[in-house]
């Protein structure tokens, strides 16, 4: 693919971070939509995921990651291990999510990632918004005593405060090459993963404990039909005990009914038609450590 101008950048960039800081909600603020889902429960992100962004004389994509995990309980854990350690092996450069405060053993741990990636590092301060402009200058430079970042930026994806200038930096620190994806490509994932993570995510707002995080979702079935009928599309939603599935049903079915409630318009924005959503239920013992059924559902 031909570049738009002689001194043209694009790679591969690594959004990294501890769980819950808002690399999912920083990802969507920069590519100015919705691509990946959000909760305010941590590791909601199970999935390495890929969100293109052009800019005037850039193309920057961005990899969201799984939060970082100290210690892995089971083939779950182990599998979004290694997909941020690919995303940090194959980026031309890395962006470090992390809150206003001093860097703490989870970010030590991934400075240390970093250093080993050897690529341009930039550190992203998010949440802004929520201290003191004060209170950030003592962060920043904790931050540029325990790593020699290329760009330090404060930023709030809330208010959309930073995100240009921290775009234009990141684009800044890419190789000189053409663009490695198509202008109009959004991501390399399919619509019928995004709808199945649409679907994760409302069982993440409505439901406590270790539902979730005991949840897979597997869209089975994804009919386009033409004209105004709707497309047809079948989830089944995996969980690990018979107590989770009726939990998850809810009385007369009413609990699954809501999460399809809340799913569908987000479904109908992505596709950009009408849907009707059919949801089931089935219980998959010990999921979490089948290796083949991971694979399958990430």
């Amino acid at each position: 693919m031909s570049s738009p101008t002689s001194n043209f950048r694009s790679g591969l960039v690594a959004i990294v971070g501890r769980a819950n800081v808002g690399k999912s909600t920083l990802l969507n603020a920069l590519l100015g939509q919705k691509l990946s889902i959000v909760s305010a429960k941590p590791h909601t992100t199970r999935h390495r995921l890929l969100g293109v962004l052009n800019g005037s004389d850039f193309q920057a994509a961005l990899i969201d990651t799984p939060g970082f995990l100290r210690k892995g309980r089971d083939q779950l854990d182990a599998a979004m291990a290694r997909q941020l350690a690919g995303a940090l092996s194959d980026a031309h450069a890395v962006v470090l999510a992390a809150e206003p405060r001093y860097p703490g053993d989870v970010e030590q741990a991934l400075i240390a990632q970093i250093a080993v990636a050897d690529v341009p590092a930039l550190l992203a301060i998010t949440k802004t918004d929520t201290v003191a402009k004060n209170k950030l200058l003592p962060v920043m430079a904790r931050y540029a005593e325990a790593h020699p970042f290329a760009e330090i930026v404060p930023v709030s994806a809330l208010q959309r405060d930073g995100l240009a200038p921290l775009a234009d930096m990141i684009g800044a620190h890419l190789p000189e090459q053409d663009a490695l994806f198509p202008p109009e490509m959004l991501t390399d994932r399919t619509t019928r993963f995004l709808v199945g993570e649409l679907v994760r995510e409302k069982i993440f707002e409505l439901y406590a404990h270790e539902v979730p995080y005991d949840t897979a979702v597997e869209v089975v079935n994804f009919d386009e039909r033409q004209g105004e009928t709707p497309d047809h599309i079948r989830a089944m939603v995996y969980v690990d005990t018979s107590s989770q599935k009726r939990l998850l049903i809810g009385r007369g079915g009413a609990a699954l009914k809501e999460v399809g409630v809340l799913a569908r318009p987000e479904i109908e924005a992505l596709t950009g038609r009408p849907a009707f959503l059919e949801l089931w239920v089935k219980v998959n013992a010990r999921w979490r450590r089948k290796a083949g059924f991971i694979q399958r559902t990430l």
